[in-house]
Formats: structure tokens, sequence, C-alpha cells
């Protein structure tokens, strides 16, 4: 990847341009693009949980890692399990967080509080967590948590 800075005095004191030039727009490309769409937006540290019975405040830096079981959401968090119906994909998009990444189908889950990766079985790993938490990642998924952690 080649990038470059040129001044620009036509565009006003807090506007900047970024230019994306590619031959192809390849998943690279749109890696690029989806980071730059979230860069600099503020960051969200506080997510109302709908529960069956409350909302519930969630610190961000407090959960662990998000996990689907049957039809429920569960939020591992440092206080204790959330449980929600919100659908994973629905929950990702509302925390918006680089620091989350998805490992499987089911889970996502908070590199901050990754101790390790352990070999699984076919292929998979297993994350050890926070508190002794244990979470599988798929080998299909691990491409990207590798990514992330610069592996």
């Amino acid at each position: 990847m080649h990038y470059h800075f040129e001044e620009n005095k036509a565009l006003a004191l807090d506007e900047v341009q970024v230019l994306v030039q590619s031959p192809e727009k390849n998943k690279e490309v749109q890696e690029l693009l989806d980071y730059l769409s979230v860069f600099g937006q503020e960051k969200v540290t506080v997510l109302p949980i709908k529960t069956n019975d409350r909302i519930e405040m969630l610190r961000v830096e407090d959960l662990v890692y998000a996990d689907v079981e049957g039809t429920s959401l569960i939020l591992e968090t440092m206080k204790g399990r959330i449980l929600t119906n919100e659908r994973l994909y629905k929950f990702a998009q509302r925390l918006n967080n680089p620091d989350f990444i998805q490992v499987s189908k089911h889970a996502l889950l908070n590199i901050n509080h990754l101790e390790a990766l352990e070999a699984s079985f076919s292929g998979n790993m297993l994350a050890i967590l926070t508190g002794k938490r244990k979470l599988d990642v798929s080998r299909r998924y691990l491409v990207n948590l590798e990514k992330r952690l610069g592996l």
C-alpha cells in the first residue's frame, strides 16, 4: 500500500479529503473504506441493553464477549451476565467498536480482555479471556483476529 500527503489550501481548516485509488475494489480496499467510515466517530462508552424486565446500562469496556445461545444473546461482562433477545449482528452494529472482533458465527470478543489463544481441535483456537473465561474461535474467523492482533 502506498500513501502520501498533499496540501490543499482550497479546503476549509477542519476539512480533510481522502481519496482511495486501486485497480479494483478488493477486500483490502473495502476494509480500508470501512475503517475510514468509522474513523473519527465518537466511541460508544455506555450501551443500553433491553432485557426481559429492565434496561441495563452496559459499560462497553466491561464487556468481555457476546455469544448466542439459542434465541438469546449472552453478554458476559466483568460484573456478570446479561441476557437479551437482540441479534448478534444488530448488537455489533450498535457497538461499532474495532476492539470487538467476530470470532465465530455466533460470538464476538473484546480483544482488550484476550489473555491467550490455544490450539483446539480441527484447526480452531480457544480464546482465554479475563477471569479464565473461554471462547471458541472458528478457523474461518481466525484470520480477522490475527490481522487485528497484528500477526
